[in-house]
């Protein structure tokens, strides 16, 4: 188990990665005891830092690695969650600047919003009684490690991840928004336009095999940290396509067919 004044440099090392824009080691180069137990530890104490010292605020959850294909070259188990803070919110007015990340990436995704609480172990049902609305989603992926250590040899893992704030570095959510009930969620379809042209497409069924049962797994998940979903906090469900770099300059539409589009210009 990760003691407190590892934890603490831990958090220091990943938080100077991000505002410096350099990729760190891997936590588990220096750890290599570490569990995802301790991996979440880490994610909850760098998030409750920012709070702290930044004044950030908690803006929800995402979910990722929701198919064994995403989940087996990292080594995990089964899915994983990262937080999202309010400044990671991004609205389509505005170029992304590009000096806010180290080597971003897209994916498109389905957000929810909590209307009600949502804790420990709930039926679909449940999950979907407590969306507010639902609506297309980008989210921006971005590591603040390594992939790979120089002298060893180590591969980040899905732990390293999690430790990393499960990746998360910014979402943008569509100006549509649908009550659950107003469109079949298992049905949308998700094409990613790059510079004009495909790239990429999926379906929402890749999700958990209905993108609603990402709220199920979650609120079991956070219920191991003695934590709910409350209401007001936004759930990334998990990206029905692969992650799309990004590089200076590129302009993305996300079209999510009739839920609705996104575009966004990353400058």
């Amino acid at each position: 188990m990760l003691n407190v004044e590892d934890r603490a440099a831990l958090i220091a090392r990943l938080d100077e990665a991000r505002r410096e824009r350099r990729a760190t080691s891997l936590p588990r180069a220096a750890h290599p005891e570490l569990t995802l137990a301790d991996a979440y530890g880490v994610q909850h104490a760098w998030a409750s830092y920012r709070m702290a010292e930044e004044g950030r605020t908690l803006a929800g959850y995402k979910v990722a690695l929701t198919t064994r294909g995403s989940q087996q070259p990292l080594g995990a188990e089964g899915p994983i969650f990262g937080t999202l803070l309010d400044d990671m919110a991004f609205g389509q007015d505005a170029p992304v600047e590009m000096d806010r990340f180290l080597a971003p990436k897209v994916e498109m995704e389905l957000a929810f919003k909590l209307g009600s609480r949502l804790a420990g172990a709930c039926s679909e049902a449940q999950a979907i009684a407590a969306i507010e609305w639902v609506s297309p989603a980008v989210e921006i992926l971005d590591s603040r490690l390594v992939m790979r250590q120089p002298d060893s040899g180590l591969a980040r893992s899905a732990i390293d991840i999690v430790a990393d704030g499960g990746g998360a570095a910014g979402f943008a959510i569509s100006d549509q928004r649908w009550r659950p009930d107003e469109i079949a969620l298992s049905e949308i379809g998700a094409v990613l336009y790059h510079n004009g042209e495909a790239e990429d497409s999926g379906l929402f069924p890749l999700v958990f095999g209905r993108p609603e049962r990402a709220l199920v797994w979650l609120a079991a998940a956070l219920a191991d940290q003695h934590k709910a979903l409350e209401p007001g906090d936004i759930v990334l469900s998990g990206s029905v396509i692969k992650p799309f770099s990004v590089t200076r300059g590129d302009r993305f539409e996300f079209d999510f067919r009739e839920a609705g589009r996104i575009e966004l210009a990353f400058v």
